[in-house]
């Protein structure tokens, strides 16, 4: 009980900020601790040399037993933003799943990413808002009935370089978004978006 005082009172005079950037470095690091490392490969760039790390500023988790590519200065989570404590999920879900994001590229918190057997490739110095999903299937069969079954026909998504996306939007299996393009804040592109 003594130990919970003693720590209460810590808490109790400290600065919110340096709080919340505390908790926000715990969050980080309990997530990344119970991913699937193992399916991350970090690229090193042959520019810079940069090392090989993962900038992580707001929780995330990786999962799957496909292979989720990044590179060297990718980063995930802006924490002057929305559900900065929210965690961000990345999953390569299937042996076959690739999920590819290049450098430069900014995905701002609480994001949805996830490969089921075909490809998500998000190119170099794309702007991603908050709450943005990415899906490379359906995850069920749509026909009455067998909604219980999965997806048999994943098709990937590709977003080009240079590509900012607004908050709340949401990338259906199939769509491609060009070079340069601008996505709407809460946006819905549907398969046969290109």
């Amino acid at each position: 009980m003594l130990k919970l005082d003693r720590y209460r009172g810590l808490i109790s005079r400290s600065n919110p900020l340096d709080l919340e950037a505390w908790v926000r470095a715990l969050l980080v690091h309990y997530f990344f601790h119970v991913s699937d490392k193992q399916c991350v490969e970090v690229e090193t760039s042959p520019e810079t040399g940069a090392p090989r790390r993962v900038n992580l500023l707001t929780p995330t988790v990786f999962k799957g037993q496909g292979r989720i590519r990044l590179a060297a200065n990718v980063v995930f989570g802006v924490p002057r933003s929305p559900q900065s404590h929210a965690c961000s999920y990345v999953e390569a879900r299937t042996p076959g799943s690739l999920i590819d994001i290049g450098s430069g590229t900014v995905i701002n918190n609480h994001a949805v990413i996830v490969s089921e057997g075909a490809h998500i490739h998000i190119g170099k110095r794309c702007l991603i808002g908050t709450e943005f999903q990415v899906l490379d299937s359906n995850a069920h069969q749509l026909a009455l009935g067998q909604r219980h079954l999965p997806d048999q026909q994943p098709e990937g998504v590709v977003i080009e370089d240079d590509v900012f996306i607004g908050s709340r939007v949401t990338l259906l299996k199939g769509c491609r978004i060009g070079h340069g393009s601008v996505i709407a804040a809460g946006s819905v592109v549907p398969p046969s978006f290109q």
